[in-house]
């Protein structure tokens, strides 16, 4: 037992020895580790031209840097107060924590307090990667960096340009699960702005004025950091023929700032993500080239379509992408400060595919007072500005005298499909006095006038002063009179009517383009609605209440399209009407429409319209009241009855059709129709046709002029009613 006690009491003795051995040889170690470090950390920072106060590493392997510079090649540099972190060692994932960073880049300021790293992949071999003499690129470098988390309680950008302030202020900035140069997630608590503003003043100078506002929560998703990275400092290579998302969806929540009394409001601005593709020459050298560039007068046209090419090449990197803006609300004071002057935005959409675009806006309320106008849509579908990219690269190319001779018509876009609905306003009418007053002309009619009212003025301040003479006769009687009257014309006087209007649906639509000109047109609007005034002197509008019209409501239509293969442009429909009115629509082909009426020559064009040719045209009535309304009118006002006036009107009208059409029967069928729908008004269609397949020029219809009966020969009649 002692024996064996004793052993073991050895064998304690030799493992405490090893283990101390152990540890005093990794203490050494660690200690010429630490002085290799330390001297490995100073010489990478002077190698890049930086420098650093204090270089220390301790013995468990944490890096204290203090007080470092490290330069940008644009001249400037990045100054921070202290850096400590740890390398990756073993299963310990590195990390970093930034004390007092401040930059200042391109005119701008960076200042990040304090800024932590977390579980980072700081090992030897990524570190030298990533910060050493390797030929990695900037893009190759980030994506060769990894971390769970990068946080910064706060980060405040400032800058200053053409002698106007800006700075944002972001709290709680937080970036998680960054791998290969993507960033899962991104998120800030919010921000704090201000920025100086230039503004139109009244006396037509601009003033400066100071905007200050805040943003809530942002938030976002799949930030692709080396991607964008590649964007400015690499150009298309052979496998790059594919776009690529560089923001996934984001949202930016409770958006709102100041401008002396008004106030802006977003509830939220949100988006799907943006890709792009890579660009031909690197952003940044094509940014730099922009701002270097001479004034472009003074090019060649080869220089100057070059420095045109590179703007096209800025727009063409974006792909595809959209934006929604949610809530928008603004405010201010009148002119008098006596009432609020509002206008809110319930939705805004933006979405873009190359050079398309489509747009909307949802929601629209602005007004003051009881004074408003609201709107429930306006969109924007099928927009592209292709067409005005690609004939602007033309333009810039050419010289003066072959500018002078460019289809301008060429640079139009591609407007697709206008629509606005729901649009209600009700507004005062306009005070003339006050317009007038706003005349910054100065014109000699003006000043002619104000001299002529000077003159008149003096002449009644002395009538005024003649009449005001006790010796005067009549003064009594005169200025009682003078108050009746007056009080007389007040009470005739027409009260002031309000604007009030209304539109259920308006659509325009320009597509197919043809050297810029649109060959397929509709434009629609249904149910407009206009008070007829009840106190007015237009006798329109009298005519209007006597039929028993207070409100006019009309619709109409026009729409028509171009066959390049027929030369046919067939007028599909041009009609308008109301409810308890009527509807007149008329349609048709026209012939011998060539290409050369598009070709945006105007001479061209002009010589295109001789071969122009009428091949159809058909007219369809409806009736719906108006002319129920003339007779009842009529027959109130002439002391008949509404039978009475509906026969005299149809003996009459078809003894007068019958006479002109006696000697041609052609008109037989169009007149008997005709007085049938006098008789009974409900439906009348009339048609009429060419009998040559390339149908009635217009050289015929001028010669026909003077004897408009000779093409009755040349076309078929015929004529319905229902």
């Amino acid at each position: 037992m002692d024996q064996a006690t004793k052993t073991t009491g050895k064998g304690r003795r030799v493992a405490l020895w090893a283990t101390a051995a152990v540890i005093a040889i990794a203490a050494a170690g660690v200690t010429i580790n630490k002085f290799s470090l330390e001297r490995s950390i100073s010489q990478h920072i002077a190698k890049h031209g930086g420098n650093a106060g204090s270089v220390q590493v301790d013995f468990l392997g944490r890096v204290h840097l203090r007080d470092v510079t490290l330069p940008f090649r644009s001249g400037s540099s990045v100054q921070i107060t202290a850096i400590d972190g740890r390398p990756k060692i073993l299963f310990l994932n590195g990390n970093l924590d930034i004390t007092g960073l401040t930059a200042e880049i391109a005119g701008g300021k960076i200042s990040i307090p304090h800024a932590a790293i977390e579980e980072a992949n700081f090992d030897r071999q990524s570190l030298a990667e990533m910060f050493g003499p390797s030929e990695l690129t900037l893009a190759k470098r980030i994506e060769r960096f990894s971390a769970k988390r990068i946080s910064a309680p706060e980060i405040t950008v400032s800058h200053a340009m053409a002698g106007n302030k800006q700075k944002i202020a972001y709290t709680n900035v937080a970036f998680d699960d960054i791998a290969r140069g993507h960033v899962a997630q991104y998120s800030s608590g919010g921000a704090v702005l201000e920025f100086d503003l230039n503004s139109p003043a009244p006396d037509g100078q601009t003033k400066k004025q100071n905007v200050s506002g805040t943003i809530g929560a942002i938030s976002g998703k799949d930030f692709e950091a080396a991607y964008v990275a590649r964007l400015y400092t690499e150009k298309a290579g052979e496998a790059d023929n594919q776009t690529r998302n560089v923001y996934g969806p984001f949202s930016i929540t409770d958006l709102a700032w100041t401008v002396d009394e008004g106030t802006f409001k977003y509830a939220e601005i949100r988006s799907g993500g943006f890709s792009v593709r890579m660009p031909a020459e690197p952003l940044l050298e094509t940014l730099e080239k922009l701002q270097a560039s001479p004034d472009p007068d003074t090019l060649t046209p080869a220089e100057r379509g070059a420095l045109f090419a590179k703007f096209i090449s800025l727009v063409d990197v974006i792909d595809k992408g959209d934006i929604e803006m949610n809530g928008l609300k603004v405010s201010g004071p009148s002119k008098d400060k006596s009432q609020t002057i509002h206008f809110d935005v319930d939705r805004m959409t933006l979405q873009f595919d190359n050079s398309k675009l489509d747009a909307s806006i949802n929601g629209v309320s602005m007004g003051e007072g009881d004074d408003y106008v609201k709107l429930g849509e306006a969109s924007v579908s099928g927009f592209s500005w292709g067409p005005t990219l690609e004939g602007l690269k033309k333009f810039v190319a050419l010289n003066e005298d072959q500018m002078a001779a460019f289809p301008y018509a060429t640079l139009l876009p591609e407007f697709g499909t206008i629509r606005i609905a729901n649009l209600d306003v009700d507004l005062p009418h306009s005070d003339a006095e006050a317009v007038d007053s706003l005349n910054p002309l100065g014109s000699e009619e003006t000043s002619e006038a104000n001299d002529s009212s000077e003159i008149e003025a003096e002449d009644e301040a002395n009538d005024e002063a003649y009449a005001a003479s006790p010796d005067t006769p009549g003064i009594e009687e005169n200025a009682e009179s003078e108050a009746s009257s007056s009080a007389e014309e007040q009470a005739e006087a027409p009260g002031q009517e309000r604007i009030r209007l209304s539109l259920k649906n308006y659509e325009m639509a320009l597509n197919k383009l043809y050297n810029g000109i649109p060959t397929d047109i509709r434009i629609v609007y249904d149910d407009l609605s206009l008070p007829v005034p009840e106190n007015t002197n237009d006798e329109a509008y009298k005519q209007l209440r006597k039929l028993g019209y207070d409100k006019l409501t009309l619709s109409s239509r026009i729409e028509g399209a171009w066959d390049e293969a027929s030369q046919n442009f067939v007028v599909k429909d041009v009609s308008i009407g109301g409810p308890d009115m009527g509807t007149i629509s008329i349609s048709g082909v026209i012939g011998g429409v060539t290409k050369d009426f598009f070709s945006g020559d105007v001479t061209r064009a002009q010589v295109a319209t001789l071969g122009l040719k009428a091949r159809e045209v058909n007219l369809k009535v409806e009736e719906k009241g108006l002319i129920g309304k003339s007779l009842a009118l009529y027959a109130a006002e002439s002391g008949m009855t509404v039978d009475e006036v509906r026969t005299s009107l149809a003996l009459i009208a078809g003894a007068v059709l019958q006479e002109a059409a006696a000697n041609q029967p052609k008109l037989q069928q169009a007149v008997t129709a005709l007085s049938s729908f006098l008789a009974k008004p409900n439906i009348l269609t009339m048609s009429v046709k060419a009998k040559s397949e390339a149908g009635i020029g217009v050289v015929e219809i001028a010669t026909a002029s003077q004897d408009p009966l000779s093409l009755l020969e040349k076309v078929d009649i015929e004529a319905k009613t229902e």
